[in-house]
C-alpha cells in the first residue's frame, strides 16, 4: 500500500493544504493519505488553538476527500511531535511518502534524525513561492506554488476576511467558535 503522510499544525487547515493532498494523491497514485495534526511541534511554539479543535478543523477540511483520513496519532501520543516517531509508528502500513512544503524541506536537516526519516519515507515536496527546491532530495509535486499560509489565514480572519481561503465547513467552525478574532497571529 502507498501511503502519504501530511503533517502540520493545521491552525487552520486551508485550501492550499487540500490542494497539496489532492496533488500528492493523484500524482503519486497513493492508496491512502493520512493527515496528521501535530500535538506539540518541536520547531515552533505550540499553537494557542487546542489540539482537539485543530483536529476537528482538519477532519472538516478533508471530509469529502477520497482516500484521505485525519489521524490523531501525534495528539494521542502526547509530548513533542516528532515526524520520526510518527513514521516509525506508521511503517507497517506500507510504502510511506512524507508530504512537505518547500519551506519545511529547507529546514529538514534540523529535524530529529533526518537520515532515518529518509529511510522510512520518500520525501514529497509542494512548491512555495520564493523557496527553491533541490529536486535531488525529494519528489517535487507538479503544481503551481501557492502563496498561502496558516499565519496569513489567521490574520485575514482576525480582520474579518478569509472566506475564500478555507473550506466552507472549516470557516463555519471558526466563526461559530470565534477562533482567531482579534487574537495575535
Amino acid at each position: 500500500m502507498r501511503v502519504g503522510v501530511f503533517g502540520g499544525e493545521f491552525d487552520p487547515p486551508h485550501l492550499a493544504h487540500v490542494a497539496v493532498v489532492r496533488a500528492a494523491r493523484s500524482q503519486l497514485a497513493l492508496d491512502r493519505v493520512l493527515v496528521v495534526p501535530a500535538g506539540s511541534p518541536p520547531h515552533r511554539d505550540a499553537s494557542t488553538t487546542p489540539a482537539e479543535t485543530r483536529l476537528r478543523m482538519a477532519e472538516l477540511a478533508f471530509a469529502d476527500e477520497p482516500r484521505v483520513e485525519v489521524t490523531p496519532i501525534e495528539i494521542d501520543r502526547g509530548g513533542t511531535s516528532h515526524t520520526l516517531e510518527t513514521l516509525q509508528q506508521l511503517e507497517p502500513m506500507g510504502e510511506l511518502f512524507l508530504i512537505l512544503g518547500a519551506d519545511q524541506l529547507a529546514s529538514f536537516a534540523t529535524w530529529r534524525e533526518p537520515g532515518r526519516i529518509r529511510e522510512l519515507a520518500t520525501l514529497v515536496v509542494a512548491p512555495r513561492p520564493g523557496t527553491p527546491i533541490d529536486d535531488s532530495q525529494a519528489v517535487v509535486l507538479e503544481m503551481a506554488p501557492i502563496d498561502l499560509s496558516s499565519t496569513g489565514v489567521r490574520s485575514a480572519i482576525g480582520e474579518g476576511g478569509g472566506d475564500d481561503l478555507l473550506p466552507a465547513a472549516v470557516l463555519a467552525l471558526i466563526r461559530a467558535e470565534g477562533l482567531y478574532s482579534g487574537a495575535p497571529c
